[in-house]
């Protein structure tokens, strides 16, 4: 299938239309298109749909419509890709945002899972108190969190230390808007990643499986 029609789903989420989302993904897949070839065109919106909002083309609630579009999208893509991939084993990621919106969770997500990865997603608005009952109840090898706010940053350097309180062994990446390396460092992080592909480098090499 040409890349122009791949383009289409992008268009589909920037549109902000779940349905023509969903839609398209299925017939994507009946025609033999790969499953990791859709999630790297959903990214590829996502990120079109982040930078529109940093420049005022849009705004939070087209981009949450967005973001449901990828969700519909993923909804029919995801199941194969963790069937394509069960074998592989690369580890465990907890991954939330302790902000309102989750584009940049989502890519992430997508993108660690076309790799091998299994995500175990804890939403968005995460609180300290919420990620220690996930980590009891979930055995974890990396725990991923998106940070969008600088207000949110003195909030996940309180969400590691009781995370560490609860897994001690447990490695920590951060991104987002917020973030950076030296601001990861001064919050205990073990990792900060730049984008999703970053932050599939980085879970190889905090998971030892390059």
């Amino acid at each position: 299938m040409s890349k122009v029609r791949l383009e289409a789903l992008k268009e589909a989420l920037i549109e902000q239309d779940q349905k023509k989302a969903k839609d398209l993904t299925e017939e994507f897949l009946r025609a033999g298109v790969q499953p990791k070839d859709i999630i790297d065109v959903i990214s590829d919106g996502l990120k079109l749909v982040g930078d529109l909002f940093e420049r005022g083309e849009l705004f939070l609630p087209e981009v949450m419509r967005s973001a449901n579009a990828a969700k519909a999208s993923l909804s029919v893509v995801l199941p194969m890709m963790v069937k394509e991939k069960a074998g592989e084993g690369r580890g465990t990621i907890a991954i939330g945002s302790l902000g309102p919106h989750d584009i940049g969770k989502t890519i992430v997500s997508s993108t660690l899972i076309a790799d091998g990865f299994k995500v175990l997603d804890m939403g968005i608005n995460v609180t300290p108190g919420a990620v220690e009952d996930f980590l009891r109840n979930n055995e974890v090898d990396i725990l991923a969190l998106s940070i969008l706010l600088t207000s949110d940053i003195d909030k996940c350097a309180n969400v590691i230390e009781r995370a560490r309180k609860v897994r001690s062994g447990i490695k920590v990446m951060v991104g987002g808007a917020a973030m950076s390396p030296e601001t990861a460092r001064k919050i205990k992080a073990d990792a900060y990643g730049r984008d999703a592909n970053e932050a599939v480098k980085i879970a190889r090499e905090l998971t030892g499986r390059r």
